[in-house]
C-alpha cells in the first residue's frame, strides 16, 4: 500500500518537501491507514502532519469513543490532534439539508479552519480505489454526463485549499491489510454494514457480482476515472474558450450570449457553456443542476419563438430576449406598483416608481434637434385640452400610432419592437383624459401633432433614457 500511495503522490505531485499537511481521521480504516501511511513518509518528505477529526454527534457514545480512538491514535504516532464536536442532526433540523451534505459542510469547514491556524495548504483525505468504483456507479445510476463518470479526482481546489486524496489508486482489500499489519485496530462504523443506503447497496451486492466478471474491477474504475478526467479537462478548456468569444455582458449576478454565436458550437460544448455559465453564476457546485435542466436550456435558445423563461434550482433564471440569452442568480424584473401623475406644464414631475423625471415647456421645433431620439415628444400647445398624465401601461391599452388610421394594442406594438417582456412594464405611457399619445422610446401617437407653421411647441421629456 505504501508503494502505491507514493506512486501516486509523485505521479501527480500531491505534496513536496516540508509542507503541513491536514489530515483527515474519521476513525475508520481508511483514515487511520491514511494517517499512519503518511507518517511512515513524514521523514523522507520533511512534513508536518496534523490530524483533524469532527464528530457529527450522529450515533451519540460511540461517535464520542471514534474521537477517542483518534486521540489515542494521534498521540501514539506523535501528531498533533484537533477534534471539534457539532451537533449536525440539529443543523439538519435548521437548514433542511440532507445528512451527507451537512456532515460534509461542517466537516470540510473545520478543515479548512485548522489548515488556517497551521499554516497548512492541502488536506488529506482517504478516499481509495473502491470508493472511487462505488462513486462512478452510484452517478450512474443516478444519472450523470462525462464530469460524473470521472469520479473522484485525486486533487481538487476549494476556497485556497488544495484537497488531495493519496490513496485513490489503492485498494480496500490493501487498506485492510494495512491495517492488520500495523496493529492500527480501527473503529467501524455500523451504519457501512446497512443496505439503506445505495452506496452499500452497491457495496454489498452487485460490485461482488461484477467482480466475477473482472477481479481488478477496482483498478479498471480507476483507469477509466483517469481517462475522462483527462478528457474532461480538455472539454473544459475548450468550453472555457468558446464561451468567452459569445459573451456579451457579464457581472457578478448576469452573463449575457449571443444566441446566433451559442447555436454555432457543437451541441457537447453547448452543454458545456451552460453547466459553466451556471457554475459561475452559483459560485458553487451544479449538483441540483442536471440534464433535464440544461436540455430546457436549450430548447430555449434554439426555439424559433423569441421570448421564452425558465427557472431554475439556486434562484437561478434563463430567458430568451430575441437573440440575446440572459443567464442571471437574480431576476432584474421589477414589479411596479400601479401610478399615475398629472404632469406639470410648464414644470417637472419625479416618477419614483420608475426612477425617472418628465420635464413639460414649450419652445421652438429646432429645439427637438439637441435631444436624444426616443426621449422627447412635441405637442401642439393650441390643440392639447386639459391634462396629461403619466402612468403605467393597462391591459387592452390601444393607441393609434403615427402613420396609421387604426388603434393597436399597446402590447402588440411593444413586441413588434422588440421590447424585452421584463423591460414593458417600466415604460410609462403619456396620455390625456382619452388617448395615449406618446410611448417613450417606442412609439408616439397621430394625436396634437404640431401643425407645420407653429412657432411654438410644447415638449414633453423623458429623463433619464430608458434605452
Amino acid at each position: 500500500m505504501l508503494g502505491q500511495m507514493k506512486k501516486t503522490i509523485q505521479a501527480h505531485r500531491l505534496f513536496g518537501m516540508g509542507e503541513t499537511i491536514i489530515v483527515a481521521v474519521s476513525g475508520g480504516p481508511d483514515s487511520a491507514a491514511l494517517l499512519h501511511a503518511l507518517t511512515e513518509m513524514r521523514r523522507e518528505y520533511e512534513l508536518t502532519l496534523v490530524a483533524a477529526h469532527v464528530n457529527h454527534q450522529f450515533r451519540g457514545r460511540e461517535s464520542e469513543e471514534d474521537s477517542r480512538y483518534v486521540e489515542r491514535l494521534c498521540d501514539k504516532l506523535e501528531v498533533p490532534c484537533f477534534v471539534e464536536s457539532i451537533d449536525v442532526p440539529r443543523l439538519i433540523r435548521e437548514t433542511g439539508l440532507n445528512p451527507q451534505d451537512a456532515a460534509r459542510q461542517v466537516r470540510y469547514r473545520f478543515f479548512r479552519q485548522v489548515a488556517e491556524r497551521m499554516g497548512g495548504t492541502k488536506v488529506a483525505t482517504a478516499h481509495h480505489a473502491d470508493d472511487q468504483l462505488e462513486t462512478i456507479l452510484m452517478r450512474l445510476v443516478r444519472g450523470t454526463g462525462v464530469e460524473g463518470l470521472a469520479g473522484i479526482p485525486v486533487c481538487r481546489r476549494e476556497e485556497g485549499i488544495d484537497i488531495i486524496r493519496p490513496m485513490l489508486d489503492v485498494t480496500r482489500e490493501q487498506v485492510e491489510r494495512y491495517c492488520e499489519k500495523h496493529k492500527l485496530e480501527p473503529r467501524h462504523d455500523q451504519s457501512n454494514f446497512s443496505d439503506t443506503y445505495l452506496r452499500n447497496r452497491i457495496r454489498h451486492h452487485w460490485i461482488p457480482l461484477m467482480r466475477e466478471e473482472n477481479p481488478h474491477l477496482a483498478g479498471a474504475a480507476a483507469h477509466l476515472a483517469e481517462v475522462l478526467r483527462e478528457e474532461n479537462d480538455y472539454l473544459r478548456q475548450e468550453a472555457e474558450e468558446s464561451l468567452t468569444a459569445i459573451i456579451e455582458r457579464r457581472n457578478a449576478n448576469t452573463i449575457v450570449v449571443r444566441q446566433n454565436d451559442f447555436l454555432a458550437h457543437h451541441l457537447a460544448l453547448q452543454r458545456r457553456m451552460i453547466k459553466l455559465i451556471l457554475s459561475y453564476l452559483l459560485k458553487s457546485d451544479i449538483k441540483e443542476t442536471g440534464y433535464t435542466h440544461i436540455e430546457n436550456i436549450r430548447q430555449i435558445i434554439e426555439s424559433a419563438h423569441p421570448a421564452a423563461c425558465t427557472h431554475l434550482p439556486g434562484n437561478l433564471q434563463v430567458r430568451r430576449e430575441y437573440e440575446r440569452v440572459i443567464f442571471s442568480s437574480i431576476s432584474d424584473t421589477i414589479l411596479i406598483p400601479p401610478y399615475i401623475y398629472s404632469l406639470n406644464i410648464p414644470g417637472q414631475t419625479y416618477i419614483p416608481e420608475i426612477d425617472r423625471t418628465i420635464y413639460c415647456y414649450y419652445g421652438s421645433k429646432d429645439e427637438g434637434k439637441q435631444l436624444e431620439d426616443g426621449t422627447f415628444a412635441m405637442f401642439d400647445p393650441a390643440i392639447v385640452k386639459g391634462k396629461l398624465y403619466v402612468r403605467q401601461r393597462h391591459a387592452g391599452d390601444r393607441m393609434v400610432p403615427l402613420g396609421m388610421s387604426g388603434s393597436k394594442k399597446v402590447k402588440d406594438i411593444l413586441i413588434d419592437m422588440k421590447i424585452p417582456r421584463h423591460k414593458r412594464d417600466q415604460i410609462p405611457i403619456l396620455t390625456d383624459d382619452e388617448h395615449i399619445l406618446w410611448i417613450p422610446g417606442v412609439k408616439r401617437s397621430s394625436w396634437y401633432m404640431p401643425l407645420a407653421e407653429a412657432d411654438t411647441v410644447l415638449y414633453v421629456v423623458l429623463q433619464p433614457s430608458l434605452f
